[in-house]
């Protein structure tokens, strides 16, 4: 009998978002439908998602409808979220509320297009650091808002050119977490990753 090897690593990532409150979150695995009805269904009644269309500078809003059982309206429940993207999540319940991202890893030459302007973004790789630890360059000017959900505050770093650093120093991401960027010019994060490297 010969081995069969999988190359494809797969897996679950849970986040939460507190009682009437709001979170910064990516999708970080690659899952079979990545529409925002398809993530975050059931969602307790009045749940929230807003994708950030930098186009635009606006937002796209699914509402969790019980009697339906699913976000509306259907085009902005239709939106994706993928991974190296990320959305605002309102939870107006009275209890924390469980969202499980389940899917494949994304590997190999990860390529994530930071637009000019404002952007949600977050690591295309399922790993806890700081942005720039799991690789985003930053440019002069460069500001990345980190929303902190126990405080439902932004922390606001710049890059310093002069000083080759975000200042202050950037916080920590969990897995699964997403973040604003403002790019002075357009770039890409890159990376290539392998599981069993």
């Amino acid at each position: 009998m010969a081995q069969v090897f999988s190359v494809n690593a797969v897996g679950y990532v849970t986040k939460t978002i507190p009682a009437n409150g709001f979170a910064l979150i990516s999708n970080p695995l690659i899952a079979a439908d990545n529409s925002v009805n398809a993530l975050f269904s059931p969602a307790p009644a009045g749940t929230q998602v807003f994708k950030f269309d930098s186009a635009n500078s606006s937002f796209v809003t699914a509402t969790f409808d019980d009697l339906d059982g699913a976000f509306l309206p259907a085009a902005a429940a239709s939106q994706t979220v993928v991974p190296g993207e990320g959305v605002f999540v309102r939870n107006p319940g009275a209890t924390p509320m469980t969202v499980t991202f389940v899917g494949e890893v994304p590997q190999g030459d990860l390529k994530n297009p930071l637009p000019k302007g404002l952007s949600i973004r977050s690591s295309q790789v399922p790993q806890k650091g700081t942005a720039a630890e799991l690789g985003l360059v930053g440019g002069a000017g460069d500001q990345i808002f980190q929303w902190d959900a126990a405080t439902q505050r932004y922390a606001t770093s710049t890059f310093d050119d002069l000083d080759n650093a975000w200042l202050p120093a950037l916080k920590p991401l969990e897995v699964g977490d997403a973040f604003f960027l403002s790019k002075q010019t357009a770039g890409s994060w890159d990376r290539t990753f392998n599981v069993n490297q």
